[in-house]
C-alpha cells in the first residue's frame, strides 16, 4: 500500500477526514473489547485528584479533579468549577486576587482573574503567567503560529493590557514568567538548559535590565531585602542565598523557603524525600515515607508549606509542614500494589526502574518511559496503569537518562547527541525483562512517544507491540511546527548541519524502514497545539504503507488532555489494544 500524498502538516479538511476515517477503522475493530472494559476503567479515571497547590499568608489554594470537573478551592471553599482543565493558578501574595488558566486540553485557553470570589477579568489566548502590581497586572502572552522558525526571536512577551512591553531581545525557545516583590519585579526567561533573570522597578519596564545569566534551569524561591534565593539545577542542585552557594548532596526535585530555612524535596532513586535545611543550608532533619512517594506539587508562604505527593495506588496525599513537622491531612487511596525496584547496567551506568506486580501472576508487561527535558518519573497514580495492574498486566516505569532523577548530569546524558543513551537504556530494560520471560509492550507519551516509536523501529523482535502517544517523531521537522522552537535546546537544531547528522539517526520517522513490525497504536488529538498531530499521522501512514498492522486514534482535546468522558474513552481504547496484543498467541 503506497504512502498517501497528503500534507499532514497543514491539517486541512482532507487531512482531518483521513484521520477520522483511520480512527473509525480502529474503533470498529476494537469496539467489542472496548464495550466490555470501559465500565471497569471509568472509576479509575473519575477518582478524586489534586493537581496543584499554592500558599500565601492569606490563601491556601488547591486545584482538584472530581466528578468530571476541575475545581479551584481557596481556603476550603470552591471558587470556580469547570468541565475543562485548569492548567495553572496564581494567587496574589499580598492581596485577594487569584488567576487561573483553563483549557479544553490545548495550550490555548482562557485566563480568568477573581477578586473576593468574583470574576473580574477574562481573556482568551496563550497566556502563561500573570504578574500583579498595585491594582493592575501584567500578562505574559505567547503568539504561536502553525509554522515557526527556530531562528526568530521569542514569541513570548510581557504586556500591560494590549501594550507589548518586554521580550523582543529574548532568544527563540525561551519561556517567560515573572513575579513582583514589593516595588520590584523579576522576569525569568529560560529553557531546559539556561536562564536569564531581569530585575527592575515594577511600574517602569524601561528599568528591567539583565541581572544574571545561568547555564542551567533556575527556580526563584524568594527575593527579599535585595537578597535573591534560588534553587539552581546544576549537579544535584544548588541552593543560593545572595552570592552564597550551597551545593546539595542528593538530587533536588523542588524546594521552598520556610521559617527554619528551606524545605527541599530530594530524589533518592526516583523516590521523593522531604528534607529540612537551616537558612545556611545545614541539614536539620529528613521526613522519610514508609512507601514510595513522588512529588506532585509544593508551595509555601515562606513559613509554612503544603506538599502534594502521589504513589502508584494513591491519587494524592496532602501534607502540611509547619514548625519542623510534616503532617498528612488528606489522601485518596485507590489500590495497593506490590512495587519493587531494580536496575540494569548500561555502558557502566545503572538505570533504575520500578516493577509493579499485577494482581495475578503474568508474563504480560507494559514498559513505560520518557527520558527527556529534565522531567523525573516519580511514583504517581496513572488511570491506565491502575486498571492494568488490577487486570493482569505488570507495569514497569523506567528512570532513563534525559530525566532529572539523578541531577543535571543525568539530564545531559540524554540530550542532543547523547539521546542514544535514552534509547539504549530503555532497550536494555526491555531485553532484561524478555530474558526473564516477560511479554512486552512499550509505551511512551509526547517525548516518550519518540522513545516508543524509535524502540519499535529498532528492536521489533523484543516487543509484542507499541503504544505511541501524542508523539514527537519527525526530528527533521519538529522545530517548524507549533511549539517545536522550545525543544531545540533539548534535541538539537535540524537547520544546523552538524546537529542534523545525529538528529537523523534518532528520528523515528527517518529510521522507519520497509519491514515487518509488531502491532502498534499511535494516537494524538485533533486540537493538540503543542505537538503537531502530523507526527503521529506521518508515522502511521508510513507503517501501513509497508504492510504492517498499525492503528491510529485521533481524539478530541489537546496535548494536555480532554474532558473526563473523552479520557475514559481514550484510556479504554488504549487498554483494548493492549489486551488484544497480549491475547495474540498467548501462553501465559
Amino acid at each position: 500500500m503506497p504512502m498517501t500524498e497528503l500534507n499532514f502538516e497543514v491539517m486541512d479538511e482532507e487531512v482531518k477526514d483521513y484521520a477520522r476515517k483511520q480512527t473509525y477503522i480502529f474503533k470498529q475493530k476494537f469496539n467489542a473489547i472496548f464495550e466490555k472494559i470501559r465500565p471497569d476503567i471509568k472509576p479509575y479515571v473519575y477518582q478524586k485528584k489534586v493537581k496543584s497547590v499554592e500558599l500565601t499568608r492569606t490563601a491556601q489554594c488547591f486545584v482538584t479533579v472530581e466528578n468530571g470537573n476541575n475545581n479551584l478551592i481557596v481556603n476550603g471553599k470552591e471558587i470556580y468549577s469547570t468541565s475543562g482543565i485548569i492548567v495553572w493558578i496564581k494567587p496574589e501574595k499580598e492581596g485577594d486576587r487569584i488567576a487561573l488558566f483553563e483549557t479544553s486540553g490545548s495550550d490555548e485557553g482562557i485566563l480568568r482573574v477573581f477578586s473576593k470570589d468574583k470574576q473580574i477579568y477574562t481573556e482568551k489566548g496563550f497566556v502563561h503567567d500573570i504578574i500583579y502590581f498595585y491594582d493592575r497586572f501584567y500578562l505574559i502572552r505567547e503568539k504561536r503560529d502553525e509554522n515557526i522558525s527556530s531562528t526568530s526571536g521569542s514569541s513570548n512577551g510581557v504586556y500591560l493590557e494590549e501594550k507589548y512591553l518586554f521580550g523582543k531581545n529574548i532568544a527563540s525557545g525561551m519561556g517567560l514568567s515573572g513575579e513582583s516583590y514589593g516595588d520590584e519585579i523579576i522576569i525569568h526567561a529560560g529553557n531546559n538548559i539556561s536562564t536569564e533573570l531581569y530585575i527592575g522597578e515594577i511600574g517602569n519596564p524601561t528599568t528591567w535590565k539583565l541581572f544574571k545569566k545561568y547555564k542551567s534551569q533556575v527556580k526563584i524561591l524568594d527575593y527579599e531585602n535585595e537578597i535573591l534565593y534560588t534553587l539552581r539545577f546544576e549537579g544535584n542542585g544548588i541552593l543560593t542565598v545572595g552570592e552564597k552557594e550551597y551545593p546539595l548532596d542528593e538530587p533536588a526535585e523542588d524546594a521552598v523557603r520556610v521559617k527554619e530555612g528551606f524545605l527541599v524535596v530530594h530524589m533518592r532513586d526516583a523516590k521523593s524525600i522531604p528534607v529540612l535545611y537551616s537558612s545556611d543550608c545545614k541539614k536539620i532533619k529528613e521526613f522519610p515515607f514508609t512507601t514510595y512517594k513522588g512529588l506532585i506539587a509544593m508551595a509555601s508562604d515562606n513559613k509554612r508549606a503544603n506538599l502534594v505527593m502521589g504513589d502508584f495506588g494513591t491519587t494524592f496525599n496532602i501534607y502540611s509542614y509547619s514548625e519542623g513537622q510534616i503532617e498528612q491531612i488528606e489522601k485518596n487511596e485507590v489500590s495497593k500494589f506490590n512495587a519493587s525496584e531494580d536496575w540494569v547496567n548500561v555502558n557502566g551506568k545503572n538505570v533504575h526502574y520500578f516493577f509493579l506486580q499485577a494482581n495475578r501472576e503474568t508474563r504480560n508487561t507494559l514498559v513505560y518511559g520518557y527520558g527527556g527535558f529534565n522531567i523525573s518519573l516519580l511514583p504517581s497514580y496513572n488511570n491506565l496503569f491502575a486498571y492494568l495492574l488490577n487486570n493482569g498486566v505488570n507495569v514497569v516505569i523506567c528512570n532513563l537518562p534525559g530525566g532529572g532523577e539523578y541531577g543535571e548530569e543525568w539530564h545531559k546524558l540524554g540530550m542532543r547527541e547523547n539521546k542514544i543513551n535514552v534509547y539504549e537504556s530503555f532497550q536494555a530494560v526491555i531485553k532484561k525483562l524478555k530474558k526473564e520471560g516477560k511479554r512486552v509492550i512499550c509505551y511512551g507519551v509526547s517525548n516518550g512517544g519518540l522513545l516508543s516509536s524509535y524502540t519499535l523501529t529498532q528492536i521489533p523482535e523484543y516487543i509484542e507491540g507499541a503504544v505511541i502517544g501524542n508523539p514527537v517523531i519527525d526530528l527533521m521537522r519538529f522545530h517548524r511546527l507549533l511549539a517545536g522552537q522550545y525543544w531545540v535546546s533539548e534535541y538539537g537544531n535540524p537547520d544546523d548541519e552538524n546537529d542534523a547528522i545525529f538528529l537523523k539517526k534518532y528520528s523515528s520517522y527517518e529510521q522507519l524502514k520497509p519491514g515487518k513490525y509488531p502491532p502498534s497504536l499511535t494516537y494524538s488529538r485533533m486540537s493538540d497545539d503543542r505537538v503537531h498531530p502530523a507526527h503521529a499521522l506521518k508515522f502511521y501512514d508510513k507503517l501501513i504503507s509497508y504492510g504492517n498492522e498499525a492503528y491510529l486514534m485521533i481524539g478530541e482535546g489537546g496535548h494536555l488532555g480532554s474532558g473526563l468522558e473523552d479520557t475514559v474513552d481514550e484510556t479504554a481504547f488504549i487498554a483494548s489494544f493492549i489486551e488484544y496484543v497480549f491475547s495474540k498467541n498467548s501462553n501465559m
